[in-house]
């Protein structure tokens, strides 16, 4: 029996540098966006997101937040951060 492209898609399993690059990818842009909107530099914003626990869990492959968008990956670095100073 032949599989369709469909099948080949679903049961496809993504190596570990293509999920690091997806990861990097949504971090930069994630970054990108806290320093414009903190109006801090790119430096800064890359320093603070890399000591929080979101970065903890982007490259932490088995959460899979590396396939998630650079907005859901700045929301919870928020949740993450108002977690640690609440």
């Amino acid at each position: 029996m032949a599989t369709s492209n469909c099948d080949n898609a679903i049961n496809y399993k993504s190596t570990d540098s293509q999920k690091e690059c997806c990861a990097v990818i949504a971090m930069r842009e994630a970054v990108e966006t806290l320093a414009a909107r903190e109006k801090i530099s790119y430096e800064e914003a890359l320093l603070r997101f890399t000591s929080s626990r979101a970065y903890e869990a982007l490259f932490d492959f088995d959460t899979e937040i590396w396939k998630e968008g650079s907005d859901y990956l700045l929301s919870l670095y928020d949740y993450c951060t108002s977690k640690k100073t609440a």
